[in-house]
């Protein structure tokens, strides 16, 4: 009798430890499953913010179009950051950039497929600015265009792209985004940081600079005769007696642009303006003490806006 109530007593203490497991699993589970639905629910609440404040950045951009559409410039109120606005357990706030005061990379190839001269001349003297070789440009443009065939030594195909450990082809098409240059010969690395503030990825290849909003690197670019640091502070100037240029002429009127002759001003007037089109949103979302970024690529045509390219990395 003694041994049998042992044995039972055993078996008891065996099922209430099982059941206390169990009981501590499902709790678990269940726990893991709330935090996951929460942080779902935030991941979706944050990106309803997100795309009301993109709404918001477009209808700025509309009512600039409809009002102040011939010139852009830094003054406007859509270049001004949007103050933090209070939601529920956080805020929204964010900024737009214009992204047509840059080098647009997709201005390297036209419509028919060919590459465009003075879009490359331009190009390479970027690329020399920033520490790059200038026949980087060959690259590319060979990643954009449609044939197998290098346009030089420093070219590069799908018989290239593929000998690579990680082997993959060309996009044969223009850039949906500049992140895609880290995939382009010479651009590897450390090496694509070195441009990729100066550089857009716009949806047309007859964008213009937007001299207004180009940074001083980009300007300098123009010609080598001009210094950096020089552009840089009669920039600094304007902004602060909020100035802008009405047109090209009112650039080649101040120093250092001055400097420029008048070979290099006719190669690239056609290359540049005082309009902007292409913008980006930098959208920033703090919902529960957690921070979350999202970026959208605004094209503004004929009055109206729209989304060409949405990102949920971190800026």
């Amino acid at each position: 009798m003694k041994q049998q109530q042992g044995i039972a007593l055993i078996t008891i203490l065996v099922m209430v430890a099982l059941a206390t497991i169990l009981a501590a699993t499902i709790a678990k589970r269940q726990a893991n499953t709330a935090e996951n639905t929460a942080y779902l629910m935030r991941q979706n609440q944050s990106l309803l913010y997100a795309k009301s404040a993109e709404a918001f950045f477009s209808e700025l951009l509309v009512d600039d179009a409809k009002n102040a559409g011939d010139i852009d410039h830094l003054q406007e109120n859509w270049a001004k950051p949007m103050p933090a606005f209070p939601v529920e357990d956080g805020f929204v706030s964010g900024t737009l950039q214009d992204e047509s005061g840059k080098f647009n990379l997709n201005s390297l190839v036209n419509n028919d497929g060919a590459a465009n001269p003075q879009a490359k001349v331009w190009f390479e003297k970027l690329l020399i600015r920033v520490g790059l070789p200038e026949k980087l440009s060959e690259a590319v443009i060979d990643w954009q265009d449609a044939d197998d065939e290098t346009i030089g030594a420093m070219g590069a195909e799908a018989s290239y792209y593929q000998g690579l450990p990680q082997g993959y082809l060309p996009s044969n098409s223009k850039f949906h985004s500049v992140e895609e240059l880290k995939l382009v010969r010479g651009f590897e690395g450390q090496k694509y940081l070195q441009i990729a503030d100066y550089v857009s990825a716009a949806p047309t290849s007859d964008t213009k600079v937007n001299i207004n909003t180009a940074p001083a690197m980009v300007l300098a670019s123009l010609d080598p005769k001009l210094d950096v640091n020089a552009v840089e502070q009669v920039l600094q100037q304007r902004q602060a007696k909020l100035e802008h240029f009405s047109n090209i002429s009112d650039l080649w009127a101040i120093e250092p642009f001055t400097q420029v002759n008048a070979d290099v001003r006719n190669e690239v007037n056609n290359l540049l303006g005082v309009q902007s089109s292409y913008f980006k949103a930098k959208i920033e979302v703090l919902l529960s003490e957690r921070k979350r970024q999202f970026s959208s690529d605004l094209v503004r045509k004929d009055k109206t806006v729209y989304v060409a390219y949405r990102s949920m990395a971190p800026f």
